[in-house]
């Protein structure tokens, strides 16, 4: 799926550069997971405010 959505190539030359931006898509990939169930099954997120 990560591949599908973000490409199969990494742009990084260097081999930390190149872990750092696998474990980007990763993320990436992961959130737009939670975007999309979120609003599949239709739940609403919530943020707690700062106590007073």
């Amino acid at each position: 799926m990560i591949k599908a959505k973000f490409g199969d190539s990494l742009r990084s030359k260097t081999k930390t550069a190149q872990v750092n931006e696998a474990l980007c898509k990763i993320l990436c990939h992961n959130i737009c997971c939670l975007i999309q169930s979120m609003f599949e099954l239709d739940i609403k997120p919530v943020f707690w405010t700062k106590a007073a």
